[in-house]
């Protein structure tokens, strides 16, 4: 072989590993900063970078719809003073589209801009779905204050969190003990990782390590009546450990449990419910209602089920859905066709994950059902009644609390569902399957498969890893009621 052949070959090598490093490389990352400057500030400042000038122009886009929220909260409404800036320091104010969107020009390599969280926290009436600025604290959910560049949603994200002199900094997506009043570095694999974490931060802000074991477990807690932080803190431990054994799986690095207990600011405000999210769960209460020395057993129950209820959802539907929980649509609602499975099994397993906790799993079981999905069969209006089950999951995909009529039947009928496909399983393997092998099946599937099932796979899916069919199952609590 002539050395100039030799050399030729080198370099057509050289290029085909090259293509196929570049092929391979992950993309660019995208750096977010997050700035509460001063207490008594009512904004914060987001700053969004992505390193190389835009190569044509693009829009900023904030979230409208909420993952698992089933509804809009139109988050753009709050946002201001929107700066972008190319490399040579200039800046302009972005034009703004329609929608929740601001056109960013080519050459531009970053965005600044501040979100208004007193005004948010007037103005939207739920308060699972406002961040806050009180005295002394502030507690801030991802989706309503980072927005994202179009297009760049599946790019990894970087996030630095700044508050106060002073204040302790404690983020769900890089969680640490004890919490400093330093600056936090987090990371994320995309936007939908970073819009679903919390930031909560303050000299007022409780926060623990509960557990080291099956994954590190914290409590972030903000608290404007009384409660005993200990039980809450023991409850969520409980529940954590027991929705784990369930699953048989630990898919996060960690968890935090992040508990307000709030001052209503009208009437008109709306507290009580919980959100679930991918590595962590909020709830969002009245400041009456903390557990304290005067609470029952049965308020134990109640916390303990609520936890494992929502902890839950970090498996189904987080890393086991249908079609539209992923990848999310940021802008509108999804209209989905399978919230039955995603809030009523997910609902059903942390029933099953707690049972065995109690003295009579089996009663545990049937009290359950009787109390937390049958009365809302019975009680529902009867135009509600005649729709399919589909039907309901698409209608309450816009109004799940919002109309709970909706979202109370939806659960409902998708926890009794699960719990006839698990009678059945049981029944038919004689004990040695249940539902729980077909959920944990799903969840791996998902994993393997990196998709949505849809309605019509469920049933071969179950098939699959139980060996029993419950396609009739199915198709029976999919019609509508009679």
């Amino acid at each position: 072989m002539t050395t100039r052949r030799r050399a030729g070959l080198i370099a057509i090598a050289a290029g085909l590993v090259s293509g196929a490093m570049a092929a391979q490389a992950p993309p660019p990352g995208v750096s977010y900063r997050f700035t509460y400057a001063q207490a008594g500030d009512s904004t914060v400042a987001v700053e969004i970078g992505w390193g190389s000038p835009l190569a044509e122009p693009r829009s900023l886009v904030m979230p409208r719809a909420i993952p698992m929220g089933y509804g809009e909260q139109r988050y753009d409404a709050f946002v201001t003073d929107v700066r972008a800036f190319t490399t040579d320091g200039r800046s302009t104010a972005p034009e703004r589209e329609e929608g929740p969107r601001w056109r960013l020009n080519a050459g531009s390599t970053r965005v600044t801009y501040r979100v208004d969280l007193q005004r948010m926290e007037r103005d939207v009436r739920a308060a699972s779905d406002a961040s806050r600025v009180r005295e002394g604290y502030l507690g801030a959910l991802g989706y309503s204050v980072f927005g994202f560049v179009d297009g760049f949603e599946l790019r990894p994200a970087r996030l630095r969190v700044e508050g106060p002199n002073g204040w302790p900094v404690f983020v769900t997506l890089a969680p640490s003990w004890p919490v400093t009043a330093s600056a936090v570095d987090a990371g994320a694999a995309d936007f939908y990782e970073l819009a679903d974490g919390q930031i909560v931060m303050g000299p007022k802000a409780v926060i623990r390590r509960l557990a080291d074991a099956p994954a590190p477990l914290y409590l972030a807690g903000y608290a404007e009546g009384a409660v005993d932080f200990d039980r809450v803190g023991r409850l969520a431990a409980t529940a954590f450990q027991r929705v784990t054994d369930y699953f048989g799986t630990v898919p996060v690095t960690h968890y935090t449990v992040h508990q307000e207990l709030l001052t209503p600011l009208s009437p008109q405000h709306e507290y009580g419910m919980s959100m679930e999210h991918l590595g962590s769960s909020t709830y969002y209460l009245l400041a009456s209602t903390g557990l304290t020395a005067a609470s029952t057993a049965d308020d134990d129950a109640r916390v303990l089920y609520n936890f494992a209820h929502h902890m839950a959802h970090a498996w189904v539907p987080k890393r086991a859905y249908g079609h539209g929980y992923f990848p999310f649509q940021w802008e509108l609602a999804p209209v989905l066709d399978s919230i039955w499975f995603a809030e009523g099994f997910g609902q059903y397993a942390a029933i099953m994950a707690l049972a065995p906790g109690t003295p009579d799993a089996a009663a545990y079981r049937s009290g359950m059902l009787n109390r937390r999905f049958r009365p809302n069969l019975a009680n529902a209006p009867a135009f509600l009644k005649r729709l399919s089950l589909v039907d309901l999951s698409r209608v309450a995909s816009t109004r799940y609390a919002e109309d709970f009529r909706t979202g109370r039947l939806v659960f409902s009928r998708g926890g009794l569902m699960a719990a006839a496909i698990d009678d059945r399983i049981q029944s038919e393997s004689k004990g040695s399957k249940s539902l729980r092998d077909a959920l944990r099946f799903l969840v791996a599937w998902t994993a393997r498969e990196r998709r949505a099932f849809s309605n019509d796979e469920l049933a071969a899916l179950i098939r699959q890893s139980t060996g029993v069919e419950v396609g009739a199952v199915i198709g029976e609590w999919l019609r509508p009621l009679p």
